[in-house]
């Protein structure tokens, strides 16, 4: 269980295998929504339904495989959409640094750089206070249950898959040395076109995931950048 003023809410789309989140400290009412979906409707109520106030709308990564509702959201809630500082965006928003927290009360994210998938893309961890072993890891398209994201959606401008691949390594290498009872919680499940292998679980663990996800067995940079462009779904 997570601690009480910890407000974890995913909102899964099963058509789209991806995963909204809403993040919130109940003690102050304040929260943030992770890539939402186009239809906003749902984040809404559940930030209703929770007593809390959507200050930030984070995106993990640009997302080329759905219509996100980040606009939308922005302009019902009043809130500043945020990515990574490596994004530049067309539209208003907020640059996260690596590293950065982002505090809600008690509760506190810490965004980390996980570039691989795409280059902008980040993970966030979930602390119920300052200094506290982490509860959760938003891991947008960086690591999946029972994958990683793809590195190769990028070549066609001009972003190498191998570089991106030598990236990703050392981000998913950097996610598993969170603890081994840290909730991970993807930005996509089975079905999705990001990886080739994810499992039908929404839900999983750190650990679970060093034990059991092919991609982060020990191996070479080289041999996984290999393993991980190999097969990969037009």
């Amino acid at each position: 269980g997570l601690p009480s003023q910890v407000v974890l809410r995913p909102l899964y789309l099963g058509c789209l295998s991806q995963a909204s989140y809403l993040v919130g400290d109940a003690s102050t009412g304040r929260a943030i929504a992770v890539d939402p979906r186009r239809d906003i409707s749902e984040m809404l109520a559940a930030a209703e339904s929770e007593g809390l106030t959507i200050e930030l709308i984070v995106q993990t990564h640009f997302h080329a495989d759905f219509l996100s509702g980040h606009l939308e959201l922005a302009e019902a809630t009043g809130a500043a959409i945020a990515y990574g500082s490596v994004a530049t965006t067309d539209f208003a928003s907020r640059s996260l640094a690596d590293h950065e927290v982002v505090g809600l009360g008690r509760t506190e994210i810490e965004v980390r750089h996980t570039p691989g998938h795409t280059p902008e893309s980040i993970s966030l961890v979930v602390r119920p206070e300052a200094g506290a072993a982490p509860v959760a890891v938003l891991t947008g398209d960086t690591l999946f249950i029972g994958d990683v994201g793809r590195p190769d959606l990028l070549v066609s401008v001009g972003v190498t898959a191998d570089d991106l691949g030598r990236k990703l390594y050392r981000s998913v290498h950097e996610l598993l040395e969170l603890p081994d009872s840290t909730l991970v919680l993807p930005a996509h499940g089975a079905g999705s076109a990001c990886g080739k292998a994810l499992s039908t679980e929404t839900v999983s663990t750190i650990g679970e995931q060093r034990r059991t996800n092919y991609a982060v067995q020990p191996m070479s940079e080289a041999a996984f950048v290999e393993l991980v462009t190999e097969d990969q779904p037009a």
